[in-house]
């Protein structure tokens, strides 16, 4: 693409242009890392100039944090199909909404999609006592958390979850779990068993339920 033209970007095509741009950020931060990424990068990579960079995102850090609300909002999206695929037409009940929970993860962590390794990336950036994405990165966590809680709170609530004293604890220990296990298969693939990991986690869930009847 012509980068004088691309500076011109027509009304229509400017989310396209972004979603270009936040895609090319995600190949290089899955690469490199968010620290090493640089913008020039970013606009070789994208086909779009430095200019339409700033117009859309305003400067690296603005690019990492829409980043991970572009990650979220697909992560929403794809655990949305992925309860619907396991209940149909039929309402969601707190049980089937946790076990689509750890369905989409296991795809996620399977498939391992650019997205995805760039969302972990960010997210280990965020560790960082002065990260500029600490903040997006904490109020997507906390939105995560508190569905999870939710989730749970409702099943205690009609009475099909049992045994767990506080749901935001839960959320909490349970996000705590899937992330590490995700951080793990991205760093040392040969050295998880996710079968085995699924498995420990399922009869987890299974022990909720309030018809549960498995042996301890």
């Amino acid at each position: 693409m012509d980068r004088s033209a691309a500076g011109r970007i027509p009304q229509d095509d400017e989310g396209v242009a972004e979603a270009r741009i936040l895609a090319a950020a995600a190949h290089l931060i899955a690469e490199d890392g968010f620290g090493r990424m640089k913008l020039g990068a970013v606009c070789a990579r994208s086909g779009y100039a430095r200019s339409v960079v700033y117009q859309h995102f305003g400067d690296k850090d603005g690019l990492g944090q829409r980043l991970v609300e572009y990650a979220v909002a697909e992560f929403t999206d794809a655990y949305s199909e992925a309860v619907a695929a396991r209940t149909g037409a039929a309402v969601p009940t707190p049980m089937d909404m946790l076990r689509a929970l750890l369905d989409i993860i296991f795809e996620l962590i399977h498939t391992m999609p650019t997205l995805n390794q760039a969302f972990l990336a960010l997210w280990g950036d965020g560790a960082a006592e002065n990260s500029a994405l600490r903040g997006a990165l904490t109020e997507a966590d906390r939105r995560f958390r508190f569905a999870i809680a939710q989730t749970v709170a409702s099943g205690v609530a009609d009475g099909t979850i049992t045994g767990v004293r506080d749901a935001d604890s839960y959320a909490s220990a349970l996000l705590a779990q899937l992330r590490g296990i995700s951080m793990q298969a991205l760093i040392d693939p040969d050295g998880v068993d996710l079968r085995g990991v699924r498995a420990e986690l399922e009869r987890g869930i299974d022990r909720l339920s309030a018809g549960f009847r498995g042996a301890l």
